[in-house]
């Protein structure tokens, strides 16, 4: 499954109730990129191995996403997992 790993950047919803995760993620060459994925019902959130709520998560985590290709060729991901320390950079 893919995956993407950074920092997240935000967590918030649309108009529609939407709710979706940015992370920013450093590539070679010191390239930066944020990618947008949409947290569904059945997304598993974790930080080490206790099951949390989105609203738990904190600007600044290092995060590990694993998405699939969803709605209108949008990224929905599957696991957010959150690295135990929370050492959030705010």
């Amino acid at each position: 499954m893919p995956t993407v790993w950074g920092c997240l950047d935000r967590v918030d919803k649309d108009l529609h109730g939407t709710r979706w995760v940015q992370v920013k993620a450093v590539l070679s060459g010191k390239t930066t990129i944020r990618v947008r994925a949409l947290v569904g019902k059945q997304t598993l959130i974790a930080r080490g191995i206790e099951r949390v709520d989105l609203s738990s998560l904190c600007a600044g985590e290092f995060v590990e996403i694993s998405y699939r290709h969803g709605r209108d060729g949008f990224m929905e991901a599957e696991t957010i997992y959150v690295r135990p320390d929370r050492a959030a950079v705010v």
